[in-house]
């Protein structure tokens, strides 16, 4: 079974190298954080939809620093249908933040499933206790990511907290998915709220990246993004198919 494991020090070398990915095992460099004596991870039960991200993904146990969104330490979880029993061992000490999360192809977080550790809520956390998280069906596909992390933080607010949802479209969890993928756009008749396969044909994706005075939708929701790491997640998600 592989896994990846990640240091700042490894991380300028693969940016430089070009590579993503390496062998099984820890990576030493001089100037690396990675400490024998640092906390331990134990993770169980099971993850739903891992196979959704594809190569371009890679679902991880993540260290971070404060406000960082690179992380100190990072090895991936085997993709599986069967029940997670994953160690992760010397996870440096000085950490803020140990995280459940997805990383892209230049190891950036693109989004957190589940904090595991936070530093700030148990300040006296011993390096010789054992952080246990159990999965319990977790759903970590890229639809849940995707409702988690835009709609439900960033768009729910105008579609479907209210009586009347903006552009009829409700983004609110168990409703979305059923609102957009195959629906006609209220907007753009020749258009599907979402076109399985083709992100450029799909009217989540323009309104998300495309603005102009008379574009025909009265907000700039490009404003969510700063950089494309999530929309590039949205684009990722509906051309691999927009499964549920």
């Amino acid at each position: 079974m592989k896994h990846i494991v990640l240091t700042l020090g490894t991380l300028a070398a693969l940016l430089l190298s070009g590579l993503t990915s390496c062998d099984d095992g820890n990576i030493h460099n001089d100037d690396e954080l990675y400490v024998d004596a640092g906390y331990v991870v134990k993770v169980s039960g099971n993850l739903k939809n891992m196979e959704q991200w594809g190569n371009k993904y890679q679902i991880v146990i993540a260290a971070f620093a404060a406000q960082d969104s690179y992380p100190l330490l990072a090895k991936s979880l085997p993709v599986t249908e069967k029940m997670q029993n994953f160690k992760f061992e010397g996870i440096n000490p000085n950490c803020e933040s140990i995280e459940l999360c997805v990383l892209n192809l230049i190891n950036k977080r693109v989004a957190t499933l589940a904090t595991i550790y936070d530093k700030a809520e148990e300040p006296n956390r011993k390096l010789t206790d054992t952080i246990y998280f159990k999965a319990d069906n977790l759903d970590a596909g890229m639809y849940a990511c995707i409702q988690n992390n835009i709609f439900t933080k960033r768009c729910a607010y105008c579609h479907g907290m209210g009586e009347t949802p903006a552009a009829g479209l409700y983004l609110t969890e168990n409703t979305s998915y059923k609102n957009m993928v195959g629906v006609s756009s209220s907007k753009i008749d020749s258009l599907k709220r979402v076109e399985p396969g083709n992100a450029e044909k799909s009217m989540l994706y323009k309104v998300l990246t495309e603005y102009s005075d008379d574009c025909g939708w009265h907000y700039n929701h490009t404003r969510f993004f700063y950089g494309n790491t999530m929309s590039n997640l949205v684009k990722e998600w509906i051309n691999s198919g927009a499964s549920e």
